[in-house]
């Protein structure tokens, strides 16, 4: 006698999705299961939901971007990235935030002919890896954008050519899927809001090079001049500490926000030796409170031939010193591939 549908997949939801690819060939039911949205929805119920890696990777040979996820076997061993397939093209000049189990999507496109923008939203389902189309964005923006997420809410920051104040900042809410009827203009340099140098959340505030926005007081304020000097594109907050990769002195750094001063994590000499050359074009991000590095590999001449990956664990030790361990490192795929963002899904 066989188990009812609702109790297999109430077994299904509580097994770590590693061992997922190997169940899958049991049956074409237990495949077809795997593969339900439903099983996602039990695993959030019951608190099972765990960490995935997506990334998107520009083919140089192409120009194409694309969405991978990374793929690791139960025994930890030859983790992979796996292209997800039948997703529209991700754009060219596009901004990608991930919340809870979905990515989001906001892009810019510009007519060669006249020179006119037009903006995509769209969210990308990653339990089902489907696409849902969002609201217009309220405005098309300029290249130089960055966004990040403080309670459910999508920050996006960057210009609007056709204003005056240049500066400003779209709303968007998960919850409702809808944007904020506001939209707010900001009266500082555009100089001080660069896509290249990145931003990340703090204390429920958003932080750029130069400045530091509060959403409640919809305003810019400055920052620690200790920070002033770094590119957040390389920092993940780790439970209120800021890691910093330095892609001048090829180093992990961690900030102490009591004497303000910058650490060197120890313990990494091995992975920065495998990362020294290529630090101008390697990723971060933070991935179930770890860091994760990924890090192109290139020929003796220079030539990119594939992607390795790095993760990081942190643990602080006596005298306010933090050690770094790497939990594994590994060739994740081969290609001429520039990459673009690194994304933490729950699922």
């Amino acid at each position: 006698m066989s188990l009812p549908e609702d109790i297999i997949l109430n077994i299904l939801a509580r097994v770590p999705r590693c061992h997922y690819p190997t169940i899958s060939l049991v049956s074409k039911h237990f495949r077809s299961l795997i593969a339900s949205p439903d099983i996602y929805a039990i695993r959030s119920l019951l608190g099972c939901t765990e960490h995935c890696l997506y990334v998107v990777l520009r083919d140089r040979d192409n120009n194409a971007r694309s969405l991978y996820t990374l793929c690791r076997k139960a025994d930890g061993k030859n983790s992979r990235l796996v292209l997800i397939p039948c997703l529209p093209a991700l754009p060219k000049r596009g901004i990608f935030v991930a919340v809870g189990s979905k990515i989001y999507v906001f892009g810019v496109n510009i007519d060669k002919n006249d020179n006119k923008m037009t903006s995509t939203a769209y969210s990308i389902d990653c339990r089902s890896h489907t696409v849902q189309p969002l609201p217009s964005m309220p405005h098309a923006l300029m290249y130089q954008t960055m966004a990040d997420v403080i309670d459910d809410r999508i920050y996006i920051v960057g210009f609007i050519s056709d204003k005056k104040i240049p500066v400003v900042v779209l709303v968007f809410n998960t919850r409702t899927q809808m944007w904020e009827p506001a939209m707010t203009n900001l009266d500082v340099p555009a100089g001080s809001i660069r896509r290249i140098y990145g931003c990340m959340v703090m204390g429920n505030k958003i932080y750029s090079k130069k400045l530091v926005y509060d959403p409640k007081e919809t305003k810019w304020e400055t920052h620690d001049e200790k920070l002033i000097s770094r590119k957040f594109k390389h920092v993940c907050v780790i439970n209120d500490v800021i890691y910093y990769y330095s892609s001048v002195k090829n180093n992990l750094k961690a900030y102490d926000s009591k004497k303000r001063c910058w650490k060197v994590v120890k313990g990494l000499k091995y992975l920065f030796g495998e990362i020294r050359g290529k630090e101008a074009w390697l990723k971060t991000v933070r991935y179930d409170g770890k860091v994760v590095f990924l890090i192109p590999t290139v020929t003796i001449i220079g030539v990119a031939r594939g992607i390795c990956c790095a993760e990081v664990s942190l643990e602080r030790g006596q005298g306010g010193k933090i050690f770094g361990k790497v939990e594994w490192l590994d060739n994740l795929i081969a290609g001429n591939f520039e990459i673009i963002q690194a994304l933490d899904v729950m699922l």
